[in-house]
């Protein structure tokens, strides 16, 4: 789980206080809590992430092992383990653990087919960590996998 959807979780079991009210009760400057949970990258520094630990009473080392986890990172994954049709495996929060190739993924979920042959349909907030074995692919700023500049681009069919 990236570190954005681990503090949304951890919002949500809090009584879904709202951004702000977080930012003022831990001295995070302002929008940094709401880039933290909503960006791509990597955001974040130890001073924030201490604030917001004690916050929301977890470990400083849990918000610090999901900080280079953030959603791009899940993308890149999910699309390499596609593109190049190898599998990965997906680690969730309830310690399950499901290996199988990508069939499909967008930015909410994934359609994963496991090594039996049957599909299973993940939702992205429910993956705690993920280890793939896909060369990585390069993720734009939508999230989508960034386009080789130096490839010809593909002709239409006729």
């Amino acid at each position: 789980m990236s570190l954005g959807d681990y503090l949304r979780y951890l919002r949500a079991r809090k009584g879904g206080p709202t951004p702000w009210e977080i930012q003022e009760a831990t001295g995070v400057p302002s929008g940094v809590y709401g880039h933290i949970e909503q960006r791509y990258r990597e955001m974040g520094d130890e001073e924030t992430m201490q604030k917001l630990a004690a916050y929301f009473g977890v470990p400083l080392e849990e918000l610090m092992r999901r900080k280079p986890k953030y959603r791009k990172a899940l993308s890149g994954a999910l699309a390499a383990s596609m593109a190049q049709n190898v599998p990965i495996r997906l680690i969730l929060r309830s310690g399950d653990e499901l290996s199988g190739r990508v069939a499909w993924w967008d930015l909410g979920a994934t359609l994963l087919t496991l090594d039996d042959g049957s599909e299973v349909v993940v939702q992205r907030h429910i993956v705690d960590d993920w280890v793939g074995t896909a060369e990585p692919v390069e993720m734009g700023d939508e999230g989508e996998p960034a386009e080789d500049e130096d490839e010809e681009p593909a002709s239409p069919a006729v």
